[in-house]
């Protein structure tokens, strides 16, 4: 038997994993989904971004990517699994700092869907 995985809010893992992207589009909006494992706490786990700006009413840059590029993504492991002493504040995930890979390049499949 397993034991328990504790959650730990200062996990990092900074090498760049790649994951298993799939773009889903709904007329002229996108979203990108990245799929794969946490390594800290081995879990499957998925994320999602969408990007562009939506309007601001005062202005001001919410830190969402205008598109995606070449950078690396960084997210905290979204995983699904209870892991024990999670905050009640925190509802997924064992904690760690996850750097992902970007997706492929436009003109390449990355599990794409219409």
């Amino acid at each position: 038997m397993t034991p328990p995985i504790e959650y730990d809010a200062d996990a990092v893992h900074t090498a760049v994993l790649t994951f298993r992207w799939v773009v889903r589009r709904n007329g002229d909006d996108a979203s990108y989904e990245a799929s794969g494992t946490c390594p800290v706490c081995t879990c499957p786990m998925t994320r999602t971004w969408s990007f562009g700006q939506p309007p601001v009413a005062k202005g001001g840059f919410l830190g969402r990517r205008k598109e995606p590029g070449p950078e690396p993504y960084y997210t905290m492991c979204e995983c699904r699994t209870l892991h024990m002493n999670r905050p009640a504040s925190e509802p997924r995930g064992c904690g760690a700092l996850l750097t992902i890979a970007p997706p492929p390049a436009s003109g390449q499949s990355a599990g794409a869907t219409p």
